[in-house]
């Protein structure tokens, strides 16, 4: 899920393939710059704390920069559980590959083959939701959803329930005509692996994907849960949670209140991630997702087929 969030940000790039030839067009890294740079950043952004994994064919680069929490001092580290928000998306997008590989989907399929009321479900295929060009109402761009979230922070969210948000509302446009990031389109998916695999979403992550692939600090917390593993991050935001659930800046004069220290943002490490799921309610850490994307890119998630497409 897009935010404007203030708090920990965990930021991660992974370079693929370690042959001389790669290691040498890459830039020498440059770990004082890299760490300036950082700190930089964070303080521009009124960061807390911050966690930068770099893992290339040249080496790592680790840096906690701030501490998890406004006023600690526990700093960072590569270990440290955080919402992953919208990575959770490539997990979602990899088991539906999968499912596709095992011949129990097809791209061209219609919406309406899996799930029943979807505005134009008879031409929006499996192919434009992982594209996003479905059309579809973005459920998170909903004021309802902000103003449930801020009023019980805790509730427990079904798929169910954040489609009959976007469903009310009519589509943006036809499906294939325009590419819209839309959390919509992955709600849909993840019901779609779930009724295909016959099992909870996050059975299907463990089972298919975190336990294979040894990400042990890596899950998708069931919807009634608002935990988070220790070591934690915690997380803030500014306001009402629709700055962030629409990705949209805050005001000139919240931000000044904020520079000027008048104005403190809001905890929000337990607010239940149930709304986001199968778009954006993984719990992460650094080190678990360079193992991911290491895995997702190199060719250790799908077969020689599937990778090439």
């Amino acid at each position: 899920m897009t935010a404007r969030v203030l708090g920990i940000v965990v930021a991660m790039t992974c370079s693929i393939g370690g042959s001389a030839t790669s290691a040498t067009n890459l830039k020498p890294l440059d770990p004082v710059a890299l760490r300036a740079t950082v700190e930089t950043v964070a303080k521009e952004l009124m960061l807390p704390g911050a966690m930068v994994l770099l893992r290339t064919p040249q080496g790592d680069f680790a840096y906690g920069y701030g501490a998890t929490e406004l006023g600690g001092t526990t700093p960072p580290r590569t270990d440290t559980h955080f919402r992953a928000a919208s990575n959770t998306k490539t997990m979602t997008a990899a088991v539906i590959m999968l499912l596709a590989q095992e011949g129990k989907l097809g791209f061209d399929d219609p919406v309406s083959k899996y799930v029943e009321g979807v505005p134009n479900g008879d031409a929006i295929t499996i192919a434009e939701l992982l594209k996003m060009r479905s059309g579809l109402y973005n459920y998170t761009s909903a004021p309802e959803l902000a103003e449930s979230l801020e009023r019980d922070p805790t509730r427990a969210w079904t798929a169910e329930d954040v489609l009959a948000i976007a469903f009310k509302r009519p589509p943006n446009f036809a499906p294939g005509a325009e590419y819209e990031y839309c959390n919509t389109n992955y709600a849909l998916l993840g019901l779609i692996a779930e009724k295909l695999a016959g099992a909870p979403l996050e059975n299907v992550f463990q089972d298919r994907l975190f336990g294979p692939l040894g990400l042990q600090r890596t899950l998708l917390p069931v919807s009634t849960s608002n935990a988070i593993p220790e070591p934690l991050a915690h997380g803030y935001l500014h306001g009402s949670p629709s700055y962030a659930l629409a990705d949209a800046p805050y005001p000139a004069d919240l931000i000044a209140a904020a520079k000027a220290g008048s104005r403190k943002p809001n905890d929000d490490t337990w607010e239940n991630p149930s709304y986001a799921h199968s778009a954006g309610g993984v719990i992460s850490t650094a080190d678990d997702l360079a193992i991911w994307i290491r895995a997702l890119v190199g060719g250790k998630v799908f077969n020689a087929d599937t990778q090439r497409l």
